[in-house]
């Protein structure tokens, strides 16, 4: 009897050890002054607010990535720098994400909610592009859905 519960004890630490692995891409921080958008050097910040579990979400993301790699191409990287923030989420949750959707920027957990709370209720997912004013912050757009006019929201957040 011992023997038969061994067994699925072991499969489960080799599955969450190949789970801890690094694949390519961006980073998955902890929420902090180090992954907070508010200390970016950038003109405008991307919030891309995303639920791991979220079918609309998952189909977002490519669309996602694409307008990121939209600013890249066109030498706008360190003007408009993007943020992955995982709504609900742990940090295991967008490390499964950004895996799964090769998400190459920063991805941030929000398991309580404290970064989303600030731009009111809402479900993701949602896009929300900020200007830096001053000494702060000011929200310049919102996004629910960007699959068929990225061109149109390129030009939003475009400082």
């Amino acid at each position: 009897m011992s023997r038969l519960f061994l067994i699925p004890v072991l499969v489960s630490c080799w599955l969450l050890a190949g789970c801890a692995g690094s694949g390519g891409g961006g980073s998955t921080a902890p929420a902090g002054p180090v992954a907070d958008y508010r200390n970016s050097r950038a003109q405008v910040v991307v919030l891309n607010f995303f639920d791991m579990y979220c079918h609309t979400c998952q189909t977002m993301a490519p669309h996602a990535k694409e307008l990121h790699q939209m600013v890249q191409r066109r030498g706008l990287g360190s003007k408009v720098e993007f943020y992955a923030i995982g709504w609900g989420n742990t940090p295991m949750e967008c490390d499964m994400y950004r895996k799964r959707f090769g998400v190459d920027y920063t991805i941030v957990p929000d398991k309580d909610l404290s970064i989303s709370r600030r731009f009111g209720r809402f479900r993701p997912p949602l896009m929300i592009a900020l200007r830096k004013q001053g000494g702060g912050w000011s929200e310049i757009a919102r996004f629910t859905d960007i699959r068929g006019g990225k061109e149109a929201v390129l030009s939003k957040i475009t400082p």
